[in-house]
């Protein structure tokens, strides 16, 4: 009987880049002959996945077998891989400086400082230790614990599920340019720089819109600073959308003119990757894992004022030379993602944890 590889996660839900991961490698594992499972807390399941992963009270993984925690934050499911008799690999994917939420909210602060002072103890535990992104290894040297080895983020080779049309058939706006960001509304978004950039660009093209999709909960004064700020510019047709499902999202990425993100910190950036699978040139600040994800395609910026990065979204949104060369990259590496052999990288990290391969 071959040790089972079973996965434990903070949460699980459908468009969620951890979650897709996870189920990416359970996939795999699976192929290969071993019983693997995800574990999370019911309440923390999205309804649509109801009945994919089993109740983290079920797990109890045995010393020949192994368990991966993908871990982003302190959670129930942190303590029961500490816990496990099983032998632990611990999949990093950054925890968020607590600095970006003070002021906004005190206790997830709090929270996220403990888990950064705890990180590398928890790693020191566990019999190996993966990052997603080598800027998650180096945060995590950072932290005190230098041997992650990277093994990058997973993304689905395909867009997924088909864009929504009753979506699609309410916001039909061809006339207009639509700015698309995706991602959870917390500080170190930066949104507000991108509100402040559009404020700049309407003056360029008064014909356009700010779609803004991503849950409210992570920061909810973070996110009515949002709308405050967004009334205060007086810029017109800022969209506030909410949390998306998978056609939801897909309708917004096909709706969209040009993808633009100004996070200040990012583990890796998987809506950079799921902007490029649906053709939409992207426009990102350089911090973080964003580079990784990009791997030579998009444009990035750096410091860039509101009104230089209005200019280079209105140059990218109207200078269709330009914009084919972006594309044309973007599609480049892609083809380099979907060529990755991730079986091959995946059998080569556990070397000497479990029988090689199928």
């Amino acid at each position: 009987m071959k040790p089972r590889l079973d996965q434990l996660l903070a949460g699980y839900a459908e468009g969620d880049a951890i979650s897709q991961q996870a189920v990416m490698m359970r996939d795999i594992f699976r192929r290969w002959g071993h019983p693997s499972d995800i574990f999370t807390e019911p309440a923390r399941v999205s309804p649509a996945l109801r009945g994919d992963s089993r109740p983290l009270a079920e797990f109890s993984g045995g010393a020949a077998d192994l368990v991966f925690h993908h871990y982003g934050l302190a959670s129930s499911a942190a303590e029961a891989f500490a816990a496990s008799a099983a032998r632990k690999i611990l999949v990093y994917h950054n925890i968020t400086p607590p600095e970006f939420f003070r002021g906004y909210d005190d206790v997830l602060a709090a929270g996220l400082a403990t888990a950064r002072a705890q990180v590398a103890d928890l790693a020191r535990s566990c019999t190996a230790v993966w990052a997603v992104s080598q800027f998650d290894a180096t945060d995590l040297a950072g932290l005190g614990f230098e041997q992650a080895r990277v093994f990058p983020l997973l993304i689905p080779a395909q867009a997924g599920a088909a864009p929504d049309p009753a979506l699609l058939a309410r916001l039909a706006a061809p006339a207009l340019t639509t700015l698309l960001f995706v991602g959870r509304l917390a500080p170190n978004k930066r949104i507000e720089d991108l509100l402040e950039a559009y404020a700049c660009y309407r003056r360029l093209n008064p014909y356009s819109r700010l779609f803004i999709v991503g849950s409210e909960r992570s920061c909810p004064r973070y996110s009515l600073m949002l709308r405050l700020l967004a009334r205060d510019l007086g810029a017109a047709n800022v969209c506030f959308e909410g949390f998306a499902t998978p056609a939801g999202l897909a309708a917004y990425y096909e709706l969209a003119d040009v993808f633009v993100s100004c996070s200040a910190h990012e583990g890796y950036g998987a809506p950079l990757v799921e902007a490029m699978r649906h053709g939409v040139p992207v426009i990102a600040r350089d911090a973080g894992g964003t580079r990784e994800a990009l791997g030579g395609a998009g444009v990035m910026f750096a410091d860039a004022q509101p009104v230089e990065l209005a200019a280079l979204l209105y140059r990218i949104s109207h200078d269709f030379t330009l914009r084919k060369t972006v594309l044309a990259a973007q599609q480049y590496r892609l083809e380099t993602l979907a060529t990755r052999p991730v079986e091959a990288e995946l059998s080569a990290l556990l070397t000497g944890f479990v029988p090689p391969g199928p």
